[in-house]
């Protein structure tokens, strides 16, 4: 099976490094990006991956089309793909917030077969010690079981109902990214006290050390956290807004 990856970024770059680790020769793996820059980077990364400018001569050349784009961009290019022949293709999003339904309405093929996998993973995955959410058609399952068992192998793996993809976004994807952006917000507002971007990241962990040592002090309970330090409508609604 020949895998065509169309998006680069941060989670397209990890999942060819997942596939790798997990045994995928790289000669079977194509990867769209618009910008040279973006192409001579998978190249510098790895020199046996074809690269291509086109989703067409991927569609072409591969087996399972693998969307790694942001959502914004999910109707430009699933209006492309769905203009070419993808019958005998699988499908795979790895966009967050978009539907299975959506998808198919985006390739324009309503009422016709096509074979779809929906995966919500974390950056883990690329070294196979990811945290995966995936939902499919159990009617499709024996033309998609090898990707499926692909995808196995590059970490912890849920088979989810669709609905429920959204609570491993937020556990183990983009919720890390949620904190990491609101323990980037405490270091900045440190170091606006004390011009100092060092001292500032040592108290900003300092302080998520000296709650997490509250939470494990109180059974791991998030909730009595909450109601020992803030009044609800007090400081810490305040603060947070």
């Amino acid at each position: 099976m020949r895998f065509g990856i169309i998006g680069y970024g941060n989670l397209g770059r990890a999942l060819v490094k997942g596939l790798i680790n997990a045994g995928i020769s790289q000669r079977d793996i194509v990867v769209n990006a618009r910008s040279e820059k973006t192409r001579n980077s998978v190249k510098q990364d790895f020199e046996d991956i074809a690269t291509t400018e086109h989703k067409k001569e991927l569609v072409e050349k591969t087996d399972a089309i693998i969307i790694v784009v942001e959502p914004k961009n999910s109707s430009e290019v699933l209006n492309e793909i769905g203009s070419y022949y993808i019958k005998d293709k699988i499908i795979v999003s790895l966009m967050a917030g978009i539907t299975t339904q959506q998808i198919k309405d985006m390739l324009g093929w309503q009422g016709k077969d096509i074979k779809l996998i929906r995966v919500m993973p974390n950056i883990a995955i690329s070294n196979c010690n990811g945290i995966l959410g995936i939902t499919y058609d159990e009617k499709d399952y024996e033309v998609i079981k090898e990707i499926v068992h692909v995808f196995e192998r590059l970490g912890y793996m849920l088979k989810l109902d669709e609905c429920d993809l959204d609570y491993i976004t937020v556990t183990a994807a983009s919720g890390l990214a949620f904190a990491a952006s609101l323990m980037n917000s405490y270091q900045k507002a440190s170091n606006t006290l004390f011009n100092d971007e060092v001292k500032s990241k040592e108290i900003t962990l300092r302080v998520f050390e000296d709650l997490i040592d509250m939470i494990r002090s109180e059974g791991g309970s998030f909730d009595e956290i909450v109601r020992r330090i803030a009044t609800k409508g007090g400081t810490t609604e305040a603060g947070m807004k």
